[in-house]
């Protein structure tokens, strides 16, 4: 599964598994932050910290959670903000670059604010069910059409 997909799905499962969520504000709790904002900073400003993606990528999502995913964001404030203190949404840190994994997500109805100008695999859309993609960039006008005729609503 692409890193930017998980991280999408593991926002989403913060707010609906438990599991997932003590996971997560474990990583919380090692104040990871403070490479960025302490008094000897490893990393500038606008820097991702990579101690926390890794930590972040190392959350095993078994495929029981994952259907578990209604909504994918590309807005995934929280799990963005852990690793990139700084992140304003603007630049390509988080942007997926496949969507190979996201038929395990079999109860997706929603996508919002994806670029999907860099996944090489976006016809992997037409195998889900989808209700609706909003805010989004990048997909060709055939895949538009195809979308649109399974009756997915595009904003």
């Amino acid at each position: 599964m692409d890193i930017n997909l998980k991280f999408l799905a593991l926002e989403e499962l913060y707010y609906k598994d438990q599991e997932i969520k003590e996971q997560i504000d474990a990583i919380n709790t090692l104040e990871l932050h403070q490479l960025v904002y302490g008094d000897n900073p490893k990393y500038k400003w606008f820097d991702c910290i990579p101690e926390i993606a890794s930590l972040l990528s190392s959350i095993e999502i078994p495929d029981d959670k994952l259907k578990k995913v209604t909504t994918l964001s590309g807005e995934a404030c929280h799990v963005h903000h852990m690793i990139m203190p700084n992140w304003d949404g603007e630049g390509d840190e988080f942007d997926m670059s496949s969507l190979s994994g996201v038929e395990k997500m079999t109860h997706l109805k929603q996508m919002s604010f994806i670029n999907f100008e860099s996944i090489k695999d976006a016809e992997l859309l037409l195998g889900l069910d989808l209700e609706k993609i909003s805010e989004f960039s990048g997909l060709s006008e055939e895949l538009l059409e195809r979308l649109n005729e399974k009756g997915v609503t595009l904003d």
